[in-house]
């Protein structure tokens, strides 16, 4: 059995209630920034967390993961925009996995490959992507 109302009548809306409070900046993942390094050797800071930092000069590049600057779940990208091969360095204290030729020193493979450098827990990392 359905019962109708007859000659019923919606109320006027009621006023807007007050603003909440602003969200959590989003989760990391989007480069923030590009920090361009020309010389042989660069060893990464604080300030490249969620950037990328590309590597160009013709001869090798020496990229150097340093130890107690990132925590674990920390990502900086990388990318080789010269000739020079990029290879990556452990730190004093620090380790490197990755499944390169040689898994604690990997190295970019050509021009223009990128790969992330993990923090998997204090002063160690893991290393992902074009890499030989």
């Amino acid at each position: 059995m359905s019962i109708s109302l007859i000659g019923v009548t919606t109320g006027p809306t009621g006023p807007t209630g007050p603003t909440g409070p602003t969200g959590a900046t989003g989760a990391a993942g989007a480069v923030l920034a590009i920090n361009a390094q020309t010389g042989t050797t660069y060893t990464l800071v604080a300030g490249d967390l969620n950037d990328l930092v590309t590597l160009s000069n013709a001869s090798g590049i020496t990229l150097t993961v340093p130890p107690s600057v990132y925590s674990a779940n920390d990502t900086i990208n990388i990318a080789q925009i010269g000739a020079g091969q990029v290879t990556l360095a452990q730190g004093a204290g620090v380790t490197i996995n990755s499944t390169g030729a040689t898994a604690t020193a990997p190295k970019l493979r050509a021009q223009y490959s990128a790969a992330s450098v993990i923090c998997t827990a204090s002063n160690t990392f893991l290393v992902v992507g074009d890499i030989a």
